[in-house]
C-alpha cells in the first residue's frame, strides 16, 4: 500500500500540467503549449513596453550630450526606429524562450495545412472588422481630447531624415509584426490561462497590455497624449486576442495582415520627412 501510494504522489505531481487538461472547470494550457514559470510569462509581458522605456531614455542622453534643446522630444521623434530595435531584442528573447521548451520561432509563422480553409475564412472576418476598430477609436478619442483627430499623430509621426524614414518603411512593418502578435497572444497568452483561470480573463490582460504598451511608443508627458495612446488600440488588441484564442491557426496569417496595417506608420513618418 505504500509504494502504491508514493507511485500515486509521483504520478500526480509529474503530471499536474496535464491533470488540468482532462478535469473539467479547471483551464489548462492547450497541449501543444508548454507551461511556464508565472515570472517568465509576467515578464515576457512587460519586455516590450520596459524595453521601449530604456531605448528612448538612453537616445535621449545621446542627444542631451549632443546639445539638442529637447532631448526627450527629440528621442520621441525616433520612435519607429528604436521601436524596431525593441521588437528585434523582442524575438532573440522569445526563440531563446522557446528553445528551452523544444520549440522553433519559426514555427510561430508556419501556417497548418489541416483546416487552412477554415483559418482562413476567420482571417478573412478578422480583417474585415480590425480595419474599423483600429482607425474609428484614434479618430474618435483624438476628437474628444483635442477637438480634431489631427494633434495624436502629428505629435507622433515626426520628420526624420529622408534615408532613415525610407529604411523603416521596409524594416519596421515586418520586425514589429513578427514580434507583437506572437509574443502576445502566441506566447503570453495560452501561458496566463493556467496563471489566471479562465481564457477569457488571459485574453483581457494580454489585450490591454498590448494596447496600453502605446503609452510609451513614444512617451510624452501630456495626458491627452497619454490618454489616447493607451486607449485608440484597446479594441483591435482585444479582438486580436479574441480571435486567436479561437483559432490559435489562424496567428501565422495575422502576423502578415498585421505587418500590412502597420506599413501606414512609417509611411506617415515618410511623408512628414519628404
Amino acid at each position: 500500500m505504500t509504494l502504491l501510494a508514493d507511485r500515486s504522489e509521483a504520478d500526480r505531481a509529474g503530471m499536474a500540467s496535464v491533470d488540468v487538461a482532462v478535469r473539467p472547470g479547471v483551464a489548462s494550457v492547450p497541449p501543444t503549449v508548454a507551461p511556464a514559470h508565472p515570472v517568465v510569462v509576467w515578464g515576457m509581458l512587460a519586455l516590450r513596453p520596459v524595453l521601449a522605456l530604456a531605448f528612448q531614455s538612453a537616445l535621449a542622453v545621446v542627444f542631451l550630450v549632443g546639445g539638442t534643446v529637447d532631448p526627450w522630444r527629440a528621442a520621441a521623434d525616433w520612435w519607429l526606429a528604436w521601436f524596431a530595435l525593441v521588437s528585434a531584442v523582442n524575438l532573440v528573447v522569445l526563440r531563446a524562450l522557446l528553445h528551452r521548451e523544444g520549440r522553433r520561432l519559426r514555427d510561430l509563422y508556419r501556417p497548418v495545412a489541416e483546416g487552412r480553409r477554415a483559418d482562413l475564412a476567420w482571417v478573412a472576418v478578422a480583417l474585415l472588422v480590425s480595419g474599423p476598430i483600429a482607425m474609428l477609436p484614434n479618430l474618435l478619442i483624438g476628437q474628444a481630447l483635442w477637438g480634431s483627430p489631427e494633434p495624436g499623430g502629428d505629435l507622433s509621426f515626426r520628420a526624420l531624415p529622408v534615408a532613415a524614414a525610407a529604411l523603416l518603411v521596409v524594416a519596421f512593418p515586418i520586425v514589429h509584426a513578427m514580434a507583437e502578435l506572437p509574443t502576445y497572444f502566441g506566447y503570453v497568452m495560452p501561458r496566463l490561462v493556467p496563471i489566471l483561470g479562465r481564457p477569457w480573463r488571459a485574453v483581457l490582460v494580454a489585450g490591454f497590455v498590448l494596447s496600453t504598451q502605446h503609452v510609451v511608443l513614444p512617451l510624452l508627458l501630456d495626458w491627452r497624449f497619454i490618454t489616447w495612446r493607451a486607449l485608440m488600440f484597446l479594441p483591435f488588441a482585444l479582438w486580436m486576442g479574441y480571435v486567436i484564442h479561437r483559432r490559435p491557426t489562424t496567428l501565422p496569417y495575422l502576423v502578415v495582415g498585421h505587418a500590412l496595417l502597420d506599413l501606414s506608420l512609417p509611411v506617415l513618418v515618410l511623408l512628414a520627412s519628404l
